[in-house]
């Protein structure tokens, strides 16, 4: 009969994901979605960017941003306005929970005063789950009762354990952020931001185990007394391609909030939104950010391997000089609207011997004046040093031509 039931649970629940996942794709969202003049392409507004308005992402949401895996901010919208972080909170609880918990011992878990209307994973007091069944339990369902859980299995206490938070999150260079409880519930004093909460989201993904549960769509955790299914809260996990994680958040303060993240190829973006009105708002403004951040910025081949550029001098060789070629090919993801790639090259001058290989100079691509990449030059053929008395002979030349400059 429990089996039974479990299943019908499952059904509805898989039934109301799909539904949700099909409205996602044909509705637009409640609230009016828009490009506004304080919206940040790179650093500044988008408006000194010589493009149309049509190319920005019409989103909704009140803050927001969208990241590299690097940290570089491609686009913004109030990117340090401080603002609940709510559900959003379980990351750092994550975090916390891989760095101190053993993964392979098994909790007991406490009494866990979670409030009427809080959301949870179904767990009781008594019940014995492993590390990855709380933080199953914590990110896939957004379990308060899993965060409280956890806190108190770190810290004893959950005031020790929010002091744990915010010592992490200034390690992390979270700057602007303070966690007041484990779970993100509206408390007074509790903040975050979106340039923040992007830096938390990289971060965590850097650690496999909490890559894998934000990734997951579904799954069983089964204890001595009961099993639970659990159903990511996370719709654009199934519904957009290379969606990665990471999680969702609400309450009445914040709004609806999600970090999402999404890889293709060797590119793996950040969309930060936070403050919308409306559940389905939130996966639409995730989405128009990924897709903006797909669409222009991509891999670009700036320099082939072994291209020639120049010629360094030999300087103790009268009108020698040796073939300087790029060290790597150079394919990094580029801005596009963010202007033209301007390359400069420097060549130093050398003394022999030189070895195939040796290290001549750099080539530089800049963009807007942002260094993106700096490659060495390398010398493409040995030059011995020569006899010494046509080392004599040389210096002798190099000697009179100095004098008649």
């Amino acid at each position: 009969m429990k089996a039974s039931m479990q299943s019908i649970k499952k059904v509805i629940a898989l039934f109301f994901l799909v539904f949700a996942l099909f409205v996602s794709t044909i509705v637009p969202p409640a609230a009016i979605a828009s490009v506004r003049g304080i919206d940040q392409l790179d650093g500044v507004r988008w408006a000194e960017f010589d493009i149309q308005q049509e190319i920005m992402p019409e989103v909704s949401m009140a803050a927001g941003a969208l990241v590299t895996s690097d940290g570089r901010i491609l686009w913004s919208r109030n990117l340090d306005e401080r603002r609940s972080p709510a559900s959003i909170t379980k990351v750092m609880t994550a975090i916390l929970a891989v760095e101190h918990l053993d993964a392979d011992e098994a909790f007991t878990l406490p009494a866990m005063p979670i409030g009427p209307g809080e959301s949870r994973a179904h767990l009781r007091e008594g019940d014995v789950l492993t590390r990855e069944q709380l933080l199953q339990a914590l990110l896939i369902v957004s379990g308060n009762d899993a965060a409280y859980a956890i806190a108190v299995s770190v810290a004893g206490d959950i005031s020790n354990f929010t002091e744990m938070m915010n010592e992490r999150a200034l390690q992390l260079g979270m700057n602007d952020t303070q966690f007041r409880n484990a779970s993100g519930i509206d408390q007074s004093g509790q903040f975050s931001t979106a340039r923040d909460i992007a830096t938390l989201s990289r971060f965590a993904l850097e650690i496999p185990e909490i890559r894998e549960v934000v990734g997951t769509t579904e799954v069983e955790i089964t204890t001595s007394r009961t099993a639970h299914e659990l159903i990511n809260t996370n719709v654009l996990l199934q519904s957009y391609d290379g969606a990665t994680g990471v999680k969702t958040g609400f309450t009445r303060d914040a709004g609806f909030s999600l970090s999402m993240s999404a890889q293709r190829e060797d590119v793996e973006l950040f969309a930060v939104v936070l403050g919308s009105n409306t559940d389905l708002a939130r996966f639409f403004d995730a989405r128009y950010l990924l897709d903006f951040g797909f669409t222009h910025y991509r891999a670009q081949n700036l320099a082939i391997k072994n291209a020639v550029v120049g010629r360094a001098d030999v300087v103790n060789f009268p009108d020698r000089n040796v073939q300087v070629a790029v060290s790597e090919d150079v394919l990094l993801p580029v801005l596009d609207l963010a202007g033209p790639i301007e390359q400069s090259i420097e060549i130093n001058d050398v003394r022999s011997p030189v070895n195939r290989g040796d290290t001549l100079g750099h080539i530089s691509f800049t963009q807007r004046d942002r260094l993106i990449a700096r490659v060495p030059l390398v010398a493409t053929q040995d030059v011995n040093n020569p006899f010494f008395l046509v080392q004599w002979y040389y210096n002798a030349v190099i000697a009179w031509r100095n004098r008649s400059n």
